[in-house]
């Protein structure tokens, strides 16, 4: 959840592979390259000087996209979507001990290869103190503004995405069935920030059969707060169901009286959320809500029991920090909930009424989401930080989660 018209404007890809790319044919490359609603188009192979590879995989799915309302504008309906693939070093796809596998999906306003182009993946994994993951990592391609889901409505150019299907469906077996993974809930984990950590939280509440860890990093967490609303509704207008920068026009989301679009945008807000979440309810107050989408409703009905001991939640945006007697920050353990200093609150009109959320409100929501969990006897690492909302804190909750869920948690969180 972020500022998408901000987001859209960042820079292309900031790291490279280390060595040159080169293309293969997919019947080469993969055991079973078409299959589960996935036609395979052409494989890129990105090897990295530690004897890991990023592997590109593009693709086209059944499930992106699907005519909706009427007959579609663009020609073909099928998009190119990319899965980029990270493999560790010695990756030997007939080995009897068969690895692991951490799914890693985008936020707002970006694509498959986040990962590695805003941060170095490769690096944060080899760097990780005691090397606790060794397992394969998949980065989906989730849609600028897909919001995980299976639309209820559709775009202005008559088709809408079926993310949730393509991922959870039809993505998860395909790679079962190409890469050496452990094809049961045991050995895979989701995680991602932002719109991802919305995301993480929304498949694993409806899908706890099929992952046993997740990580939430600035997680969007209750749509029922004003500014998370209006988020989601100008991602609509602005990228809707584009997958790039280029698929704009036709690919947004906009009520129409006729040929105009809806004036009012509190009508265009919630026909926006109702396209992507389905038909909302209205609480007594007059509040619109998405319960079955919603994590701060899911977590109340106990979804999250299943990932007990196996749920990292982070988010940064406090004001400050305890400091000890050297004038250091007082670090959270994981385990507690965030201190007063941090400033949270759900209810300030500074974060009621804001346009758009932040990293503070998040963390706000964060804070909440911990002490229901706590009070529901879920066991979970929570940790917070004076981290914005940016490259500069998600690479360090990354390497944080990957300590936590596979190897041994640090003693104190990091400030991120």
């Amino acid at each position: 959840m972020r500022r998408f018209a901000a987001v859209l404007l960042f820079a292309a890809a900031l790291v490279a592979p280390a060595t040159t790319a080169y293309a293969e044919t997919c019947s080469t490359t993969l055991p079973q390259p078409n299959g589960h609603g996935i036609t395979c188009l052409r494989v890129e192979r990105h090897p990295q000087s530690d004897g890991s590879e990023l592997r590109d995989v593009v693709m086209t799915s059944t499930a992106i996209f699907q005519a909706a309302g009427g007959t579609p504008v663009i020609d073909p309906l099928a998009h190119e979507i990319t899965v980029r693939l990270y493999l560790p070093p010695g990756y030997d796809p007939a080995r009897s001990a068969r690895y692991r596998s951490l799914y890693l999906i985008n936020g707002g306003g970006d694509n498959f290869d986040e990962w590695t182009t805003k941060t170095d993946l490769v690096s944060l994994i080899r760097t990780t103190p005691g090397h606790p993951y060794d397992g394969i990592v998949v980065m989906p391609t989730g849609g600028m503004t897909g919001w995980y889901s299976d639309w209820a409505g559709r775009t202005d150019g008559y088709f809408a995405p079926k993310w949730e299907t393509y991922h959870i469906s039809q993505l998860i077996p395909w790679i079962d069935a190409n890469f050496n993974t452990i094809a049961n809930r045991s050995g895979r984990g989701l995680a991602g920030l932002s719109m991802g950590g919305f995301g993480t939280l929304k498949y694993a509440a409806a899908h706890p059969d099929l992952f046993s860890v997740i990580g939430a990093f600035s997680p969007g967490i209750d749509l029922r707060g004003k500014p998370a609303q209006r988020t989601v509704s100008d991602s609509m207008w602005q990228a809707g169901a584009a997958i790039t920068i280029a698929d704009l026009g036709p690919y947004r989301v906009n009520k129409y009286d006729g040929w105009l679009p809806v004036l009012d945008q509190r009508q265009q807000l919630v026909y926006r959320l109702d396209t992507l979440f389905g038909p909302h309810t209205t609480s007594a107050s007059g509040d619109y809500d998405w319960p079955s989408a919603n994590p701060a409703v899911l977590v109340t009905q106990g979804r999250y029991a299943p990932f007990s001991g196996r749920l990292g939640l982070y988010a940064g945006g406090c004001a400050t920090l305890p400091r000890d007697s050297s004038n250091q920050y007082i670090l959270g353990d994981g385990s507690g909930p965030a201190p007063p200093e941090c400033g949270y609150s759900t209810t300030s009109q500074q974060n009621t009424e804001a346009l758009s959320v932040n990293e503070a409100i998040l963390g706000s929501y964060a804070s909440v989401f911990d002490q229901t969990l706590t009070g529901l006897g879920v066991g979970h690492r929570y940790c917070y930080g004076t981290g914005g909302h940016d490259w500069n804190s998600w690479p360090a909750m990354l390497v944080d989660f990957l300590q936590y869920a596979y190897g041994t948690a640090p003693p104190r969180c990091p400030n991120a």
